[in-house]
């Protein structure tokens, strides 16, 4: 099996600023075996860089490459660890859409799931200063559904001004774990009133008392959990604090575990986000084969970089067109990947 790292920088069109931090660029991992193409966006809450995706791809480069039966994927899986989820999600990632070319079908056929409906996807409006948001926030109101990252000391002020620019938009929120329960008793009401239709990650990862208190009061606002959902384990674990889980395949480590995260919140009664990390076409195409799983989807990735590496995925405004060919449906755009490579360290 032929065998390829791309470390890439990803350059994003506006500061992306957050709970956890800001950048303007983001540093993932592109792998190749074969015809199979994956991404690896390092989840740096879960304490991942790409070195070390880098590093975990290395160390299983043999156990990999061994394997020429395209279709043992979940054998091949079990023979690697999860202390890279990130980099098992590229690994998953391109035997999926390797099988797939081989067999000449898409992803979604390959995973049973053409003809379902694919939710409108939510784009992205990051921390930003009160002149600067509203010209943000202007740009994108044509978008039916704008998430609206939180987590300062401007929260309620900053969704005020989004409404105003974008009254036709519905709103979400994405506080990342930078609320106290105190702070969400105070905003949660008031942002209901403005009329946000959910609220991922108020309080701390590990809060789950302030999660069930905040389940209790019942403020009419759904509450999805994020940073702290990586596996079926952890979605049972938190399925009787919130209303939902935001699941993406750089924390679940692919489309195996996605798959098996999504069915444990169903037989949970809980509502399903599939989201992403900053990714190219390459990882989000991967995540768009599942969306018709999902109640609502936040797979902007593509439309928040400047320098995307593959075409095929496309955008109708918020209406996600997936590409009918085999496997991922993406070709890479070997102009901008060369472009973005960075020196293997």
């Amino acid at each position: 099996m032929e065998w390829a790292i791309y470390p890439v920088e990803l350059r994003l069109r506006n500061t992306f600023r957050i709970a956890h931090g800001a950048s303007n660029t983001r540093h993932n991992v592109l792998l190749n075996l074969d015809d199979g193409w994956g991404e690896a966006a390092a989840v740096a809450y879960h304490g991942e860089t790409a070195a070390k995706i880098q590093a975990w791809l290395e160390r299983y480069r043999e156990t990999i490459t061994s394997s020429y039966d395209p279709a043992a994927i979940h054998w091949l899986l079990a023979k690697l660890d999860f202390e890279s989820r990130a980099a098992r999600a590229a690994v998953d990632l391109a035997l999926h859409d390797r099988l797939g070319q081989q067999l000449g079908v898409s992803l979604r056929h390959l995973l049973g799931l053409n003809g379902l409906e694919l939710p409108q996807t939510s784009v992205t409006l990051p921390i930003e200063e009160p002149e600067a948001l509203r010209q943000q926030a202007l740009a994108v109101a044509h978008y039916p559904i704008l998430k609206v990252k939180l987590g300062g000391p401007a929260d309620l002020a900053s969704v005020v001004l989004i409404r105003e620019a974008a009254p036709n938009s519905r709103l979400r929120v994405d506080a990342n774990a930078g609320w106290s329960r105190e702070t969400a008793a105070q905003l949660i009401p008031a942002l209901a009133e403005l009329g946000v239709e959910l609220i991922e990650q108020p309080l701390a990862v590990d809060d789950l008392a302030g999660y069930a208190q905040l389940k209790a009061a019942n403020y009419g606002v759904p509450i999805f959990a994020d940073e702290p959902i990586k596996t079926a384990a952890d979605v049972a674990r938190w399925a009787k604090v919130v209303d939902g889980v935001n699941l993406k395949l750089m924390k679940t480590g692919g489309i195996v575990g996605a798959c098996a995260a999504i069915a444990t919140a169903r037989a949970h009664d809980l509502q399903v986000m599939l989201g992403c990390m900053i990714e190219s076409s390459i990882g989000v195409s991967a995540a768009c084969a599942l969306a018709g799983l999902a109640d609502f989807v936040d797979l902007d990735g593509p439309l928040l970089i400047a320098n995307d590496l593959a075409t095929g995925l496309n955008f109708a405004t918020a209406t996600i067109q997936p590409a009918a060919t085999p496997g991922l449906g993406v070709q890479i755009d070997w102009t901008a990947l060369n472009s973005a490579r960075l020196e293997t360290r």
